[in-house]
């Protein structure tokens, strides 16, 4: 038995996966700023100033993280600096931002700790202390409606970072000029109360009031007629001059939409929903148009059809709309409305950034300086009313500087008159001295614009101190990536029905390990006391114990992880050990009970092998899956990083194209400069439109003047 060996290897134990997110956080840095020595160097200078660099602390002010953190540090101010206390300072910041995430029901969750020492004065000897910090503001991912993401080529960051908000109450300002209302201003507000989803707003000036009042909820996923869906019930109310006109209508609207799931390479959703309408017209003029009814009862049944996709830089929306709607009186025929509304909108970065893919990881360099990019945002829109004589006028199209949705919907925009920002609400469908609305119109718009200056979100001591925090931020979304696809993987139903063979098979591998074990045990005394083969026997049954229990946890719930260190490690090196021992065998005139062992080894073997077979599932599109669903926090990470400013003025060009038939005042066109100021999540769009085609009555153009908040929490 000199030949005889066994080679002896460590079998570890199975390690299982829990779909626990972890928090990404980097060790204690210190980057260049001035202070070019070792931190112990410094030790015993004065710090003058200890500061936390926040870039969303601003936001909140009133519960400030950089302050509550602040108060838990080491160094102070006019205290001597200490390069231990530096780096306790900077593990508790990270530490602390670890725990009180490990309490949350984030989906991802980020957090980022550094620390650096700037303006060291050897003479004065004095420093300052800035510790960056960075935290998530991912709190969970909704899938994404078709206009906030069309809306996310307007305002990429603030529109991605509501869309994953929880935050319930949410109450913001609104105010504008026009010439038809004149100086407008208003509320708008949201919340949750348990399921249901409230939403209000109002305006209104010295001759006009509109409101809405919207109260719903949203359905799970129902095979494949939708992965998300909404319903709602809305009063509306509106009340607005029109021309020498003026109309009011009050209704009572039942609404059901709902949306595919998202589509992974060009993030493509495609919508649809109803409405059923019911309520009160009024209208009144000074005209002797014979056509208006001046006052009736309304009902009407809208239906929607709509696309929405963003591949890349670009983003596209396409509507269709169709009503049917009555005055319920007799003689007056049920109007039927056609309506389609496409948009087309591109946001280049400059200089030129390729977009970044939903599964790739987060680049550098980061740009301390403004954010600039190139915005081009269309919209094409068309409208037939047939048999218009039974549409009352504010169902009839008007035209003008102010858009009037085809449903009120906060999350899908059909626009349903012809946009034009040089003319004002209403007017360009009642210009004409004798008629009031249309039955059919288009209009096209253009706008661009372009950001000149401005201040990035993202602060210079993390854009610019260390290249390492581009690639921090990308463990957690692989981490989340593997444990949301194992977790799709074990809820598949193939997968189920694959497990439930795995599990048979594991209990059939259970049964000849412990034959193999009885097998061994009829080894004689004397041999098994032989060196050599005592050190296999101890390497066989140190293996058995193990791959038993293995066995037995796939064959009450199969594991990937598990099946995976089966077939690949502890059963190989089982057939190892046993070639070792049956070679020793025969070698003591064992040939008998060595084929014997050799035999069950082959059948553990074919067990092994049929395991991995069942459950090797392709598992690609559970990552795909898994990416998928994280999409809406990667994508609003990355855009924290390269295109978020706190504030950014961009000049803006406008142009517009419309018409209203049968109204008498043909093409009209419109077109003027304008400038946008953000701030962060406000932003404030002031225009002027010029009518190159006005008539004598006309004005020369019409202000356009927009106010949008949009919460980034």
């Amino acid at each position: 038995m000199q030949n005889g060996r066994c080679m002896r290897t460590w079998l570890h134990p199975a390690n299982w996966i829990a779909a626990v997110l972890l928090i990404a956080a980097s060790n204690s840095y210190a980057a260049p700023g001035g202070c070019t020595n070792k931190w112990a160097a410094y030790d015993g200078y004065t710090i003058i100033h200890v500061e936390l660099k926040n870039p969303i602390g601003f936001i909140t002010p009133w519960g400030s993280l950089s302050t509550s953190l602040k108060k838990g540090l080491k160094l102070k101010v006019n205290a001597p600096f200490s390069h231990e206390s530096f780096e306790q300072d900077s593990a508790f910041l990270s530490s602390t931002l670890k725990s009180d995430f490990a309490y949350s029901h984030q989906t991802v969750k980020l957090s980022y700790a550094g620390g650096e020492i700037l303006d060291c004065d050897p003479e004065a000897r004095t420093l300052r202390v800035v510790y960056p910090i960075f935290t998530s503001v991912v709190p969970s991912f909704i899938p994404p409606s078709i206009e906030e993401q069309t809306s996310e080529l307007q305002h990429p960051a603030t529109t991605g970072a509501t869309r994953v908000s929880k935050r319930s109450l949410l109450i913001a300002p609104t105010a504008g000029y026009n010439q038809t209302r004149g100086t407008w201003g208003g509320l708008s507000f949201s919340d949750t109360i348990g399921k249901l989803r409230l939403q209000g707003k109002s305006e209104a000036s010295g001759n006009s009031w509109s409101g809405s009042f919207d109260v719903g909820g949203n359905k799970s996923p129902v095979g494949n007629l939708w992965d998300h869906a909404d319903w709602a019930g809305t009063f509306e109310y509106l009340n607005v001059p029109a021309g020498a006109a003026r109309f009011k209508e009050g209704k009572v609207t039942g609404r059901f939409s709902a949306s595919t799931k998202e589509s992974a390479k060009k993030h493509i959703i495609i919508r649809y929903g109803a409405a059923l309408e019911g309520g009160h017209e009024q209208s009144s003029n000074t005209l002797s148009d014979p056509k208006l009814i001046p006052n009736s009862g309304y009902g009407s049944l809208k239906l929607y059809v709509g696309v929405t996709g963003r591949p890349g830089i670009a983003a596209f929306t396409a509507s269709y709309g169709f009503q049917l709607g009555s005055t319920f009186i007799d003689a007056i025929p049920v109007f039927k409305k056609h309506l389609l509304d496409l948009g087309y909108n591109v946001s280049v970065p400059v200089p030129f950034r390729k977009p970044l893919g939903d599964a790739e990881d987060f680049k550098g360099p980061l740009s301390a300086s403004v954010h600039r990019s190139f915005n081009l945002e269309t919209r094409l829109t068309a409208g037939l009313i047939q048999d218009a004589s039974g549409a009352p006028l504010a169902e009839q199209f008007l035209g003008g500087n102010a858009i009037r949705p085809f449903v009120q919907d906060s999350s899908w925009l059909i626009v349903s008159n012809a946009f034009i920002r040089s003319i004002p609400e209403n007017q360009l469908g009642a210009q004409s001295g004798t008629e009031l609305g249309g039955s059919r119109f288009y209009s096209a718009n253009a706008t661009v614009s372009f950001t000149l200056w401005g201040k990035p979100m993202l602060p210079k001591e993390l854009a610019t101190a260390d290249p390492r925090f581009p690639g921090i931020l990308n463990a957690p979304f692989h981490t989340a990536a593997l444990s949301l696809a194992n977790t799709y993987k074990v809820k598949d139903p193939e997968y189920i029905r694959l497990s439930a063979l795995v599990s048979a098979k594991a209990v059939d591998l259970n049964k000849k390990l412990i034959a193999l074990s009885d097998e061994l045990k009829l080894i004689p005394a004397a041999i098994a006391a032989e060196p050599t083969v005592a050190l296999c026997l101890k390497d066989i049954k140190r293996n058995l114990l193990s791959t038993r229990g293995a066995a037995n946890m796939i064959a009450s719930q199969p594991d990937p992880q598990v099946v995976g260190q089966l077939v690949t490690d502890s059963l190989p090196s089982l057939s190892g050990f046993i070639q070792d021992l049956t070679k020793n065998l025969r070698d003591a005139a064992q040939a008998d009970l060595a084929t014997q062992i050799d035999l069950s080894m082959s059948d553990i073997k074919t067990l092994g092998n049929d395991i991995r077979d069942i459950d090797d599932l392709p598992s690609q599109k559970y990552i795909d899956q898994a990416w998928q669903t994280l999409a809406p926090g990667h994508r609003a990470i990355d855009v924290f990083l390269h295109d978020l400013n706190i504030y950014s003025v961009s000049p803006v060009g406008m142009f517009d194209v419309a018409r209203v038939w049968p109204v008498s005042e043909g093409v009209q066109y419109g077109l003027g400069p304008g400038l946008r100021l953000s701030l962060v999540n406000a932003n404030f769009t002031i225009g002027y439109g010029f009518n190159p085609q006005r008539s004598d009555r006309g004005n020369i153009g019409a202000i356009f003047f927009k106010l949008e908040i949009t919460s980034l929490f």
